[in-house]
């Protein structure tokens, strides 16, 4: 039901952009400003539409994996829905990165993260291109979550 919920928050937000006056912005891949995500080496991301860190608001991550490149076991606290648009990327579940438990998408495959979920991901094969969306306030940790100082 959740993974239903977020799609329709996706087709609606993208219907409300085509109706607008004249046709919709594009998104161009070559245009796209990449970052390294901090916490994973090989991992770099750009925003395509909204803000990641605004409550409420509905948002879209083109992420690039190198080739080799993992994501360890880490938690986001908002669900969500992951499409493969290029490569084979290897996902799994669990506090530990298990390469016996992970599953293999395709391009046009997708996968829904529930929020707080522990998962991890490889680009085992080569380069991926993934488009992940959600609905803020969203972030990264990595899993377990480090012991408090004292």
């Amino acid at each position: 039901m959740r993974a239903r919920n977020l799609l329709g928050l996706a087709l609606a937000f993208f219907a409300g952009a085509a109706l607008a006056d004249g046709p919709p912005p594009a998104v161009l891949q070559s245009e796209l400003k990449y970052a390294p995500v901090p916490i994973f080496s090989g991992v770099s991301a750009a925003p395509v539409s909204g803000t990641a860190t605004q409550p409420g608001a509905l948002y879209a991550l083109s992420v690039k994996y190198a080739a080799g490149a993992r994501s360890l076991p880490h938690t986001h606290p908002d669900a969500r829905l992951v499409t493969v648009i290029s490569g084979r990327f290897y996902a799994g579940v669990g506090g530990e990165f298990d390469e016996k438990s992970l599953r293999l998408l395709g391009p046009g495959d997708s996968i829904v993260v529930p929020a707080e979920t522990v998962h991890f991901g490889w680009a085992k094969d080569g380069e991926v291109l993934l488009l992940e969306t959600g609905v803020g306030p969203s972030g990264a940790s990595l899993w377990p979550k480090p012991a408090p100082q004292r």
